[in-house]
């Protein structure tokens, strides 16, 4: 029963992945992030299929570490370039300061190839023990697997501490450059990451479990259907997922002051270099308010930092430090507020239904309005519109 639970599991892995993939690969010239995706679905496919190896095949079974190894090993790899291609504020390109990552699974292939040349006899003792104490090619072999392992599960942890520190840097940059981020802020990939965590803990135990052939069941079940569960969620949100800056890349001149965006918002440290002295500051500020009030630059949908920099004569990284500093908002927030004050004043007039006073306002949906409002106010448009109308009654 548990093959056959395994091998439907696995079928579906492999369904999945034979469909995704070619996708995948098709929008490479959108962004090299997607070959990043396809490869990562690839490797997680091979890794899947440990258990029904060691338990179906067992022949096979032997020989099974030669493909999951590197396949473990590659897998947070991948991931992390994903995530530093779809979130880069420039196109994304692999080159050689990024081969030091693959150092690992270079190793890893060296340790395929010791395995594919090893006799099989030494193999059915790794795998399965023996009645006699075991040899000292199977023990190196034994010390070797685990060592690869406990490589892996440490790799894993310092690459998925790298990908939420990047998306949380990569957010922080989005709220600093632009007022509109609807279907960029990849919230998803919060929860799959927090998901692949999990089930990478569980696969290290299993293969613990099946290497010392106390394999569990459960765990084994609960492992595929875990992985599949969340190799279905990554296809489905990565096949709609756009780069982060799609069609909004940085210049090569831009790129100073995205560099002041990398640390905390507004803290002295990260503007202890700025040449922006007080008074300066003072006059950006009342530049800034003057300008919105003046020609409502908030209710343009598509308003950046850079179109505010623009439009008041200034640096771009002097505004943003004069928002964080004099203002106390990121640019996000701050173009926000000014739209919500402008959305409250329609719902007031009671012209407009409520989408179209989200839209009027400058949001580009309504549900980046709702919760803009609901963060501004404590209450959605509507329970705001309902209690102005109360009001008025009486």
């Amino acid at each position: 029963m548990q093959t056959y639970f395994a091998n439907y599991v696995f079928a579906a892995t492999l369904g999945l992945v034979s469909i995704v993939v070619p996708m995948l690969i098709a929008r490479r010239e959108i962004s090299q992030a997607y070959i990043m995706l396809a490869l990562f679905l690839m490797f997680s496919s091979f890794a899947n299929a440990l258990p029904i190896l060691i338990q179906a095949v067992p022949d096979i079974g032997l020989y099974s570490l030669a493909t999951v190894i590197p396949s473990y090993i590659c897998q947070p790899i991948c991931l992390w370039f994903y995530v530093k291609a779809i979130c880069s504020p420039t196109e994304w390109h692999i080159n050689q300061n990024r081969y030091l990552h693959f150092v690992l699974p270079a190793l890893a292939l060296l340790y395929t190839l010791v395995l594919i040349l090893t006799p099989s006899q030494y193999l059915v003792e790794l795998m399965h023990g023996a009645e006699q104490p075991l040899s000292q090619t199977t023990e190196l072999l034994a010390m070797s697997t685990f060592a690869f392992m406990l490589i892996w599960i440490i790799q894993s942890s310092i690459y998925i501490y790298l990908i939420i520190r990047r998306l949380l840097t990569y957010r922080r940059e989005l709220k600093q450059l632009f007022a509109s981020n609807d279907k960029r802020e990849m919230g998803w990939l919060f929860f799959v990451i927090s998901g692949i965590s999990v089930v990478w803990i569980l696969a290290f135990f299993t293969l613990l479990l099946s290497f010392s052939g106390k394999a569990n069941d459960v765990l084994t079940n609960t492992l595929l259907v875990g992985y599949f569960a969340l190799l279905w969620l990554i296809s489905f949100w990565g096949l709609r997922q756009k780069p982060g800056f799609n069609e909004r890349y940085l210049q090569k001149e831009d790129l100073d002051t995205i560099a002041t965006l990398t640390t905390l918002e507004g803290t002295p440290a990260k503007y202890s270099r700025s040449g922006l002295d007080e008074q300066r500051s003072e006059k950006i500020a009342d530049k800034i308010e003057q300008v919105m009030k003046a020609k409502s630059l908030y209710l343009n949908p598509d308003l950046s930092l850079k179109l505010l920099a623009a439009e008041i004569a200034e640096k771009p990284n002097y505004v943003s430090q004069t928002l964080n500093q004099k203002l106390n908002s990121s640019f996000f927030d701050y173009v926000n507020s000014h739209r919500i004050e402008y959305s409250k004043q329609l719902i007031r007039q009671n012209k407009l239904p409520i989408l179209d006073v989200a839209f009027a306002s400058g949001f580009n949906a309504k549900s980046s309005f709702y919760k803009a409002f609901k963060l501004k106010t404590g209450q959605t448009p509507k329970q705001f519109a309902a209690k102005k109308a109360t009001i008025g009654l009486e």
